[in-house]
């Protein structure tokens, strides 16, 4: 079985939905905060960086990184399609965007949302924050380009469209980002249309 160590509505949401959409055996344990905003004690021993999502595998070993674990888990359950394999047509492109999403525009996300842990300058945190919500549409720009007039980035549905969909999630405003891109709205409500997404997301309080 694996466990998910996750919080609603952060990076753990593709992953959850991923194994859901998979038919993987899984739990989901859902943190909470202190009052000064650290996870409880005991996840600092799973994950010294004390971040979700985190991941432990039905061996018990751990594995953190979003992009890593949606690589991961589609490698595993091949049936599900989830993902081209390892000298398939199209494996290259679906780790390169893979990776883009996770460290460009999840990268953006957390400075403009978490824009104090990225400066030491007190005053500082408006300007990480004004210059993250520019890039954030700038890299959406960009992944919508080259997804043009198709559905998924792939000739399917792949985990790296449920990435994608749940970055989309985050926009600070959602509906401007699909006005600018419906391609990217029409790619998020095919996501949605896969029944085990949509109950994570309902789980997620999406």
């Amino acid at each position: 079985m694996y466990t998910l160590y996750a919080r609603n509505q952060a990076g753990s949401m593709a992953v959850e939905a991923l194994l859901a959409a998979c038919g993987a055996d899984y739990k989901v344990i859902v943190l909470n905060r202190k009052p000064d905003g650290a996870f409880e004690d005991f996840f600092h021993a799973i994950n010294p960086k004390a971040e979700v999502p985190t991941l432990v595998l039905p061996d018990g070993s751990v594995m953190t990184e979003s992009a890593a674990m949606m690589i991961h888990i589609a490698e595993q359950y091949p049936e599900a399609g989830l993902a081209p394999q390892p000298g398939e047509k199209g494996r290259a492109e679906f780790l390169r965007w893979q990776v883009y999403l996770a460290a460009a525009l999840y990268g953006s996300d957390l400075r403009l949302f978490y824009p104090q842990r990225f400066t030491t300058d007190a005053n500082g945190a408006e300007g990480v924050k004004a210059r993250a919500g520019e890039t954030m549409m700038q890299e959406f720009s960009i992944y919508a380009d080259v997804l043009g007039e198709r559905t998924f980035m792939l000739d399917r549905l792949t985990a790296l469209d449920i990435y994608a969909a749940m970055l989309c999630s985050w926009a600070p405003d959602m509906g401007a980002l699909f006005a600018k891109h419906p391609n990217l709205k029409r790619m998020y409500d095919a996501v949605l249309q896969n029944e085990a997404v949509q109950k994570v997301w309902a789980r997620n309080e999406m």
